[in-house]
């Protein structure tokens, strides 16, 4: 099989060596003939012979290739010498000498002085600072109840109470002073309101309950402030919306 394929190669060159032959020719003759003034004996037609191309193919064997083996060297691998580290001398500490405490002299014995007796008196009696004022705060506190003095329940907030003398009974004509947020600056005289007792008095200070802080301080008639200023911190709460503050005289004029 392999024979035949080489034979049909060698025919299949040997036709179209033969092709080419042919085109040439037939180019040459078909170019012009070059024009010259001179008489140009030409020559015998040369006639081509023809190929006729063999049936019988001819069978040459194929060069014997040789293969060489070639040694390929495999390289080596080197080892990497270790590098041994050699240990160090250990450094050994030599303590120094340790010192040793000296003996701690031990205190002496101090006599303990006799306590002379200090004679004792009666104690002296410190009196009571008496206030600037002339009234002051009842009970020493604000009492926060439910709004009692009106319908308006919830829809209110006011401050309350009387003043009393030092026998406890009601003073009327006195001025209590309410100030506070908003601009909130107001006087009302005690015995103006008759809910609250003979001296009573009352002023509302929002209509609906806040937790803002106001101001009371009770004057005289003649306009002369005669008690400290008392805050009333309201709780914001319904149910303790009306503030009471009395006021009661403390000392002599």
């Amino acid at each position: 099989m392999a024979n035949t394929r080489i034979y049909n190669v060698i025919s299949l060159i040997f036709v179209i060596l033969s092709v080419l032959v042919i085109v040439f020719v037939v180019l040459q003759l078909l170019s012009p003939a070059p024009q010259s003034q001179a008489v140009v004996d030409l020559p015998t037609a040369y006639v081509l012979p023809t190929l006729t191309p063999s049936n019988t193919p001819t069978s040459t064997p194929p060069p014997t290739i040789t293969e060489t083996p070639t040694n390929t060297l495999t390289p080596t691998e080197t080892e990497t010498p270790t590098v041994t580290i050699s240990p160090s001398p250990t450094i050994t500490e030599t303590l120094g000498p340790t010192d040793t405490p000296s003996a701690t002299p031990t205190p002496s014995i101090s006599p303990t002085p006799t306590p002379t007796e200090t004679p004792t008196g009666p104690t002296p009696t410190l009196e009571p600072t008496l206030s600037p004022f002339l009234f002051d705060l009842r009970e020493e506190q604000v009492i926060f109840t439910t709004n009692f003095a009106n319908t308006a329940g919830c829809a209110w907030q006011g401050i309350g109470g009387q003043v009393f003398d030092l026998a406890g009974a009601p003073i009327t004509g006195l001025i209590i002073h309410i100030f506070g947020p908003n601009a909130l600056d107001r006087t009302v005289q005690s015995g103006s309101n008759s809910l609250y007792g003979v001296a009573g008095w009352e002023f509302p200070v929002d209509n609906k309950i806040n937790a803002n802080t106001y101001y009371v301080e009770l004057m005289s008639a003649g306009g002369t402030v005669v008690s400290r200023q008392i805050p009333v911190v309201f709780p914001n709460d319904c149910a303790r919306n009306l503030a009471l503050v009395n006021f009661i005289q403390v000392r002599e004029r």
